[in-house]
């Protein structure tokens, strides 16, 4: 056989075209070392172009935020949007109304289940689409529960959670004592961490422009990617979650007694001395007027301008964030024990006496009713009207305001640590 040909198989080569082959090879070779890695990305550096490593793969940001926005319908199904559809939080909505569209029992509830944290449930409970229930305990545990009350999955923080989740899009996003803010999947994978200065005590909001507003030593800006877009510092901490005003201003309140108005870029508004610690969320009527409450017992209505038109004052400080139903009226409790409707002038409607603080918020379901828990031990139902429709011992405090799901289920925590669910 001729020693310049070499059989493998049927194929046969020549030394000339087997040289040919490996250049090719190598050329090849040197071609894809420039192209991107096929295998999982592990940090922005190794994307080229403008994207971004986001869970193992380099994408453009711009895609990754319009999928994080975008409300999961199902496991697998999601619509496309380059801002949320959908955002629920503390309050049910950005302007901390706490209307839901959900209806609530009107008659005296059973107990459907308790899910048992190791330590007191201070955090609103939120449902998703789906119908999980997600919440944080002091026990610095946060949860993903089922319908039926059963362990989803669960995620340790590290520190206390106070605040209620939001969950925007694809994304739920909570702030900790770990000083921390948090972005999981709704799968509970960690997808980000933002370190803050401060520990988080308020709910994060989600505003029109898809960004994340959340408070600490200041107010923060933050998109679904955890990037951090400003900070404006404040003297003390703050504890009072941002609402979201329609003419695309952020009110938060603060400790030192001031109402506070931030543009969409961080820069200042409008700032009122309310005399008296915030510590609850100011809350937004169709018209445009804030409400918040104060340390000194009082409930005040500022114009978007910043303008106080009335205050209103009860017994005792006042923590909660005022609720508003569709007609109008502003539904709060005081420390003094007892829940006040109060009409859009700022006049009294009626009152109902709890035997406890009143730290908890309200929420009205869809045709009016008032869910609100006192330091009494009671959940109390009160029609637009003022009557208690029925009242349920829980047998701790229920600082936690009530989320309603979409088949009627109350869902709430307490100083007993459980996650309460009546039907």
């Amino acid at each position: 056989m001729d020693p310049r040909w070499y059989s493998a198989g049927s194929l046969r080569c020549s030394p000339q075209l087997l040289l040919a082959l490996v250049v090719l090879l190598v050329v090849a070779a040197c071609s894809g070392a420039r192209s991107r890695p096929s295998t999982p990305c592990m940090s922005d550096a190794e994307c080229r172009a403008e994207r971004i490593c986001h869970e193992g793969k380099c994408r453009f940001v711009e895609e990754v935020l319009s999928e994080l926005a975008t409300p999961m319908v199902g496991p697998d199904v999601a619509e496309s949007g380059a801002a949320p559809r959908s955002a629920n939080g503390f309050m049910g909505d950005a302007a901390h109304t706490g209307r839901s569209e959900n209806r609530g029992p009107s008659a005296s509830p059973s107990p459907a289940w308790t899910y048992q944290t190791g330590a007191r449930v201070f955090a609103s409970p939120v449902a998703g689409n789906d119908g999980t229930v997600y919440i944080g305990s002091l026990d610095g545990q946060f949860v993903a529960l089922n319908p039926d009350g059963s362990l989803k999955w669960r995620y340790a923080a590290g520190q206390k959670i106070y605040p209620s989740a939001l969950v925007a899009g694809s994304s739920i996003i909570f702030g900790t004592h770990q000083r921390e803010l948090v972005s999981l999947s709704l799968q509970g994978q960690p997808r980000w961490k933002l370190p803050l200065q401060d520990v988080v005590d308020a709910s994060a909001t989600m505003g029109p422009d898809g960004r994340v507003y959340v408070v600490a030593n200041g107010a923060y800006a933050v998109d679904l990617l955890g990037r951090l877009h400003w900070h404006k510092p404040t003297a003390d901490h703050v504890r009072s979650a941002p609402a979201i005003h329609p003419a695309r201003l952020v009110i938060i309140g603060t400790t030192e007694g001031k109402l506070v108005a931030l543009r969409p870029d961080g820069t200042l508004a409008w700032s009122v001395q309310l005399r008296g610690a915030i510590e609850g969320a100011a809350s937004i009527d169709d018209e445009g007027y804030i409400y918040t409450g104060t340390g000194r017992g009082e409930i005040v209505q500022v114009d978007q301008t910043g303008a106080v038109r009335w205050k209103f004052k009860t017994g005792d400080e006042v923590r909660a964030t005022p609720a508003i139903a569709r007609d109008g009226t502003i539904i709060v409790g005081s420390y003094d024990g007892n829940v006040y409707a109060i009409s859009p002038s700022g006049a009294l409607r009626w009152k109902v006496a709890t035997r406890g603080r009143v730290r908890a918020s309200a929420r009205i379901d869809a045709d009016g009713r008032i869910y609100v828990g006192s330091q009494d031990n009671f959940l109390y139902c009160i029609d637009p009207s003022g009557s208690v429709l029925w009242r349920y011992n829980v047998g701790q405090d229920v600082d936690s305001t009530v989320e309603i799901g979409s088949d009627g289920t109350l869902y709430f925590g307490s100083d007993d640590g459980g996650v309460h669910a009546l039907r």
